[in-house]
């Protein structure tokens, strides 16, 4: 019979194996994180991979600068896009190397956004010189992102200059038109206004050709004004817009807004809300913004019947709508409809009309410090919107 041992043996062996545990656990433990460091490692080779074959093989100039706007790297396409021949001829320079100097407060302004601001994304459009001498205009956008301790700038750069020149001829078309337009305009003006003065002073004339006179005055006044808003599009994209405010009630421009939605005899508008608010605006122009969605919604959701204007007093704004109940608008649409001279597409044509209304209503909107937007679902219709600040003694 083996001898019987003692509590203190017990109490030794009980340690002996706690210690053993402890030290397979930890060679365990050893090992997992040996083994997971190992799966980060190769993840991370994986994605440095996928990362280096996308940029290099991006069609778009594609370029990676420091904060003081160093260039540290670029594909092939960037090197194209500036004429070089060599990643090493523009490796260690500054972009505003290759910036006129007037462009320069562009790159300054992105510098600002993303490394100051700490803004997720910046997008901008400028001209760069390639090494011939030659412009080129480019549409820019760069995000940030960490590099061994430092914060770098990822930058995708497009030649828009087609573009660009394309928008340049039709802005020189639109200019020639609506000045050729002028003349016409101006002419059937004054007739229309002597017309109704004839009219108001004839008993005999029936009442409905009084009042389609007194709109076709109305409308040919709408006719000038747009007009000439076309004619100094280009102070748009300058920030000259001219703004005459005074006091009025939204009524004046909802109630008279839209007479030509019921003369089509399809269409019907509906208002809600205080239309006896007082805004503190440039009535015209108001005026116009809120005919331009009332025209967006005839022509993209002309099965919509009903087209609902609605005006919500908030707290510090005043906000109308235009509503529809079309088809709605595709999502990636939505964030380019106020650009300039936007159009969806609608199958494989396009509506009509110059792309410029929602693009002038929102810098109208933008000029009175308001904001301007749209919400719409597929199958479910659009409401077009802006907001006025209320009546203070700031403006």
């Amino acid at each position: 019979m083996a001898p019987q041992k003692t509590h203190q043996e017990n109490h030794e062996e009980t340690i002996i194996a706690l210690k053993n545990e402890n030290e397979r656990l930890k060679n365990e433990n050893q090992q997992l994180q040996s083994n997971n460091s190992q799966v980060d490692k190769t993840e991370f080779q994986n994605s440095q991979t996928r990362f280096s074959t996308i940029f290099e093989y991006s069609r778009l100039g594609n370029k990676v600068i420091t904060a003081d706007l160093k260039i540290v790297q670029v594909n092939p396409a960037m090197v194209a896009l500036l004429g070089y021949s060599s990643k090493e001829e523009i490796i260690g320079t500054q972009i505003l190397d290759y910036s006129p100097k007037e462009n320069h407060k562009h790159w300054q302004m992105l510098q600002k956004q993303l490394w100051k601001e700490a803004t997720p994304s910046f997008s901008l459009e400028t001209v760069l010189i390639r090494k011939d001498g030659s412009l080129i205009w480019c549409q820019v956008t760069s995000i940030l992102f960490p590099d061994q301790g430092e914060t770098l700038g990822y930058t995708i750069i497009e030649d828009i200059t087609e573009k660009h020149d394309l928008r340049l001829q039709k802005d020189e078309f639109i200019g020639i038109a609506t000045h050729e337009l002028k003349t016409p305009i101006t002419s059937l003006k004054a007739s229309l206004q002597l017309m109704n003065r004839m009219i108001k002073n004839e008993s005999a004339i029936p009442e409905k050709i009084a009042k389609l006179a007194a709109d076709a005055q109305l409308y040919t006044l709408k006719l000038t004004h747009l007009v000439e808003d076309y004619l100094n599009t280009a102070k748009y994209e300058q920030g000259k817009l001219s703004i005459n405010k005074r006091c009025f009630p939204l009524s004046d421009v909802i109630d008279g807004c839209c007479n030509h939605v019921q003369l089509d005899r399809r269409h019907y508008v509906t208002h809600s809300g205080d239309l006896a608010i007082e805004v503190y605006a440039d009535r015209h122009k108001i005026d116009q913004v809120i005919v331009n969605f009332v025209n967006n919604a005839l022509k993209y959701a002309p099965a919509s019947e009903e087209i609902a204007i609605r005006v919500e007093q908030l707290k510090d704004h005043i906000k109308i709508s235009v509503s529809d109940k079309g088809a709605g608008i595709p999502p990636e649409d939505i964030p380019h409809l106020f650009d300039r001279y936007y159009q969806i597409n609608k199958g494989n044509t396009q509506t009509p009309g110059l792309g410029l209304g929602l693009y002038i209503s929102a810098q109208i909107i933008k000029a009175h410090g308001g904001e301007i937007g749209v919400d719409s679902e597929l199958g479910k219709g659009s409401t077009f919107w802006f907001t006025l600040p209320v009546q203070s003694d700031s403006f």
